[in-house]
């Protein structure tokens, strides 16, 4: 009888393993390749696009840190951009050309490359700045500096390189 239950539980602990593992890759074999065209959206492919929502959520992360006035977190989100950026230029121009297809943006071509290192560089010195600005513990520079980053690298960016970006106004 002790061996038949340990059976069971074992039995059933791998359905529920097996069901698990299924779903999962399932639910994430977008990150397999498959089904790429369904997932094709604005930014032209799924690495750029998990690269923007991970730098937008440490964007949103960094905007709550500052009006909590919890610098730590504004500091850890902002070294996770930084390192972000270090891999940007790679993923965005890959030597491999069938990267490079489909893109819906006007960096889709190799011509472009520099102008974009121009905003990633730009982008690490904007990190750097607001890590070493959270460190002095003032909201308001703080701020200003996460607004500047905002504006003078993220925006700018986008504007340079998004034929869909709507045009700002002074």
């Amino acid at each position: 009888m002790k061996k038949i239950c340990q059976m069971c539980i074992t039995l059933l602990c791998m359905f529920v393993i097996t069901t698990g593992a299924i779903t999962c890759v399932w639910k994430f074999s977008k990150a397999f390749g498959e089904d790429v065209e369904s997932t094709v959206d604005m930014h032209g492919s799924v690495a750029t696009r998990g690269v923007m929502e991970a730098i937008g959520s440490s964007m949103s992360k960094i905007l709550g840190g500052i009006l909590k006035a919890d610098f730590d977190k504004v500091i850890k989100e902002s070294n996770k951009i930084a390192g972000i950026s270090v891999n940007m230029v790679d993923m965005f121009f890959p030597d491999e050309k069938w990267g490079l297809e489909g893109r819906k943006f006007k960096m889709s071509d190799e011509s472009m490359k520099g102008e974009y290192e121009k905003y990633v560089k730009a982008m690490a010195m904007a990190t750097k700045n607001l890590v070493e600005t959270a460190k002095n513990r003032d909201i308001v520079e703080t701020y200003e500096s996460f607004d500047s980053l905002l504006r003078n690298v993220c925006f700018e960016c986008h504007k340079a390189s998004r034929s869909d970006w709507p045009a700002m106004t002074d």
